[in-house]
């Protein structure tokens, strides 16, 4: 979650499971914990289809809300960003494939944009021992919304992420001497 929680769309929204445990339609929702950080709080929430008893229809949603990004701010505390990120990276080795991450903001592509093509870059250089392509990542994502990084700051923030990603992990020990 990027939207900050003074913003104006935040404040109209009825925010489920941030006061204690609530419902929509058929779904029940209940929190579980939250724990703040400097920069970002993590919160567990558990969904439940009120018309299904079976375990199937219950699922357990966990919610980083990066509090760092101030509404007058373009980009990220950068070192801060990289830290929720790598919180988020954490939890999703307990995610099946086919549960997605969720990234949103208020506009919908100015601030999620921009985090869903850096964790997209991370996870792979993960999976391809330090190889990225920024690019790539934005022609495919802009297939889905022409807005998502529409400026060159963007891309050099980025890119500036990866390095001092890679610059601050022993992962890539062998790729930094090479």
């Amino acid at each position: 979650m990027l939207t900050s929680t003074f913003s104006r769309a935040r404040q109209t929204c009825v925010y489920m499971g941030g006061n204690g445990d609530g419902k929509v339609g058929r779904y029940s929702v209940n929190f579980i914990h939250e724990r703040k950080n400097k920069t970002f709080n993590e919160r567990s929430f558990s969904f439940r289809d009120d018309n299904n008893e079976d375990e199937d229809y219950l699922t357990t949603v966990k919610q980083f809300q990066f509090t760092a990004w101030t509404e007058n701010e373009t980009l990220p505390p950068m070192h801060n960003m990289l830290e929720c990120l790598d919180a988020v990276r954490k939890w999703q080795p307990h995610l099946a494939e086919n549960r997605p991450v969720l990234i949103h903001c208020e506009t919908g592509h100015e601030r999620s944009g921009l985090i869903a093509v850096l964790l997209n870059e991370l996870h792979r250089m993960e999976k391809t021992r330090g190889q990225i392509n920024i690019v790539e990542s934005v022609k495919t994502m802009k297939q889905r919304n022409r807005e998502i990084l529409p400026n060159t700051v963007q891309y050099k923030f980025i890119y500036d992420s990866l390095l001092e990603h890679v610059q601050n992990s022993t992962e890539y020990e062998n790729i930094k001497s090479a």
